[in-house]
């Protein structure tokens, strides 16, 4: 397996999209497939469970002879993302008898910034993906991922849980805590550009703020957020990225 990022803008976003998963869980499979990379896991609690895809045409070289599947820890690999300057390009090889992945970042011409190699140790890890079907929401919408991405903090202020309310007039987001109050957002459906619900329907789910304010953490990576709710269902969370790129979440509804 060969890759690499010449473009600055989306080796800052496969940056961006690795350095938060140490948030939710020690450890990922990496899923090399010849005409895509693929990454899905699972936090500790099994509430949460993250999908990411990026196709060959994505990266500037992805050289990937037959599928291959590596095991790496996050806080290796974010730390490795971490010491990347925005300027470097990124290369990452390995293959089936390596027992790591090279990395090395570059750039041209710069008398201060220099060219960096490292070698993260792989491990072995056993899981199964999930097959996860399309499904149809009952209530559908979408908001910038800034604006999502501070409601929910604010509402970490007041509780650990989220009550969302999706009505054909509005949607109605609240956190309470007998320590903290309340805090109640309410969104009429007219300031949102996309909203759908089935005629003459009420959702109503709770969710884990914690887990909620760990996929905030991606919201540099695009501009806009789709969330799909049914009633005691996982609620979808999917950042609306540019050439089929896919980074989305499933997170378990709380149950009293």
């Amino acid at each position: 397996m060969k890759l690499e990022i010449i473009d600055l803008t989306k080796a800052d976003t496969f940056s961006q999209c690795f350095q938060h998963m140490k948030t939710f869980t020690d450890s990922i499979n990496i899923v090399f497939n010849e005409d895509h990379m693929f990454i899905q896991c699972m936090d500790h609690a099994m509430t949460l469970i993250m999908e990411f895809k990026l196709p060959k045409e994505w990266f500037d070289v992805y050289e990937v002879s037959q599928s291959i599947t590596i095991g790496v820890m996050t806080n290796i690999l974010t730390k490795v993302l971490n010491i990347r300057d925005k300027t470097q390009t990124i290369k990452m090889n390995t293959n089936e008898k390596s027992d790591h992945l090279s990395v090395h970042y570059h750039v041209d011409n710069s008398p201060t910034i220099f060219d960096k190699s490292f070698e993260i140790p792989l491990i072995s890890l056993d899981s199964e993906l999930f097959h996860i079907p399309d499904t149809e929401y009952c209530a559908e919408f979408s908001l910038p991922t800034i604006s999502m991405s501070s409601m929910i903090n604010q509402l970490k202020s007041f509780g650990d849980t989220m009550t969302i309310e999706c009505t054909e007039e509005h949607i109605n987001m609240v956190s309470e805590s007998q320590e903290y109050g309340k805090m109640n957002t309410f969104i009429p459906i007219e300031d949102l550009e996309e909203y759908s619900i089935n005629e003459g329907e009420s959702i109503k789910n709770s969710f884990g703020l914690k887990m909620m304010g760990n996929v905030c953490l991606f919201q540099k990576v695009a501009k806009t957020m789709e969330i799909g709710i049914s009633d005691n269902f996982p609620m979808k969370m999917k950042y609306n990225m540019e050439n089929d790129v896919v980074l989305q979440f499933y997170l378990a509804p709380r149950v009293d």
